[in-house]
């Protein structure tokens, strides 16, 4: 039997920033905006408590990652209604920068490195609840 976790992120949900450098007495320095790992902290927090009963996963992973955006208040009822069926799909932050921040707070915490994920889905839909929803488990080889 494999095994599996299920955890959710409240609020907006926030994409990996671009990596940012400074550069200071002549050698460059990258580092992760604080936006960014304020919010792969909160992923990470989550994770960690999703996985109180097992150990870091060490086989391959399949991921699902599904984005709740928050309706804006000042929409009509009709276009609230619109979002929430799917007939409007949400614009930033792009899918992909958000799918990659879970991926990155979930390395060492849901498994060992990113490279286990051997699928990952990923979506975004609007609600009236902003939140990450994060579905692992273990592929059965």
């Amino acid at each position: 039997m494999s095994a599996a976790i299920y955890f959710v992120v409240p609020g907006q949900p926030v994409g990996k920033g671009r990596p940012r450098a400074s550069s200071r007495g002549g050698f460059v320095r990258m580092y992760t905006d604080a936006k960014t790992v304020t919010y792969e902290n909160a992923i990470a927090r989550q994770a960690t408590f999703a996985m109180s009963m097992w150990s870091v996963f060490d086989t391959p992973i399949s991921l699902r990652v599904v984005a709740f955006y928050g309706i804006p208040g000042s929409w009509s009822k009709r276009k609230q209604l619109q979002a929430l069926n799917g007939e409007l799909i949400p614009g930033k932050p792009d899918l992909d920068n958000v799918a990659k921040a879970v991926l990155d707070a979930c390395q060492g915490v849901v498994y060992q490195d990113d490279k286990q994920v051997v699928k990952l889905v990923a979506e975004k839909r609007y609600s009236y609840d902003p939140r990450i929803e994060v579905y692992a488990h273990e592929v059965c080889q």
